[in-house]
């Protein structure tokens, strides 16, 4: 499973919030996807891709290297020491060690799926796309891998691709909150609303602790009439001291809409 990175939150809500609350959207409907979604941002986005499945960072076998037993040693310690600047938030640092090891084994998937991740900190989306590539081609059972290159889609606003590389992860690791709640970002981004509160509720189940799952839940409830489960969505929020109860709770007295 993904940790969580001590890194500052990676996505912000954008400026259009306060156009986006007065639009409604409801659960079914084919409507236009509120102006929220185009910017919405998601817990999930600082979490480490720690690599998973047959992925490793040295030998020979699934991810195709083939290093001596002196090289594989070198490489795990850049991988681990790349590890400790990622979740330490020094992206830069930690993708410098990553490198040493693709300089030595460009075939090894572990170094490449976290090579994509510490882009993926840094916005470089190009960047972090062609290192998890190359991670699921030389690792498909890695779900970290596409976990993480269906946040990358997403960002990019490549739907198809966000929802199908999510679908894969969640195949492949079920009990992961996050590619559930990518797939509902990217589900309510086209509009397929019933679709990405099911997602959002999943992820929420199994992480009960991803705010912005519960914020963009209770958004979508509070725009299809469903007030009573936006206001539980707020108390859930409130009970966890989250900044974002203030922003739903905006968004409430804004007046959900009536359901139909």
């Amino acid at each position: 499973m993904p940790q969580q990175s001590a890194a500052k939150q990676f996505w912000v809500i954008s400026t259009v919030l306060a156009s986006a609350l007065a639009a409604t959207v409801t659960l079914s409907g084919c409507e236009a996807v509120d102006a929220i979604t185009q910017k919405l941002p998601l817990p999930w986005l600082n979490h480490p891709a720690t690599p998973e499945g047959p992925a490793s960072a040295s030998g020979s076998g699934t991810n195709g290297s083939s290093s001596s037993s002196g090289d594989a040693n070198s490489l795990k310690k850049h991988i681990d020491v790349g590890n400790k600047y990622a979740t330490s938030g020094q992206w830069q640092a930690a993708i410098d060690e990553f490198k040493q090891v693709l300089a030595v084994d460009p075939r090894n998937a572990t170094a490449h799926v976290q090579s994509g991740w510490a882009y993926a900190e840094l916005k470089q989306w190009d960047e972090a796309k062609t290192h998890l590539l190359s991670a699921v081609a030389l690792s498909p059972d890695n779900a970290s891998a596409h976990s993480n290159l269906a946040w990358v889609y997403a960002e990019q606003k490549h739907w198809d691709e966000a929802q199908e590389e999510a679908k894969q992860a969640i195949d492949l690791d079920g009990k992961n909150a996050y590619p559930h709640a990518t797939l509902a970002w990217a589900y309510q981004s086209t509009g397929q609303n019933d679709l990405a509160v099911a997602e959002y509720e999943k992820s929420l189940e199994l992480n009960p602790k991803l705010e912005q799952s519960s914020l963009a839940a209770g958004i979508l409830y509070c725009n299809a009439g469903q007030k009573p489960r936006a206001e539980a969505k707020l108390k859930t929020l409130t009970q966890q001291n989250s900044p974002k109860a203030s922003e739903l709770q905006a968004r409430i007295q804004k007046g959900c809409s009536v359901k139909k």
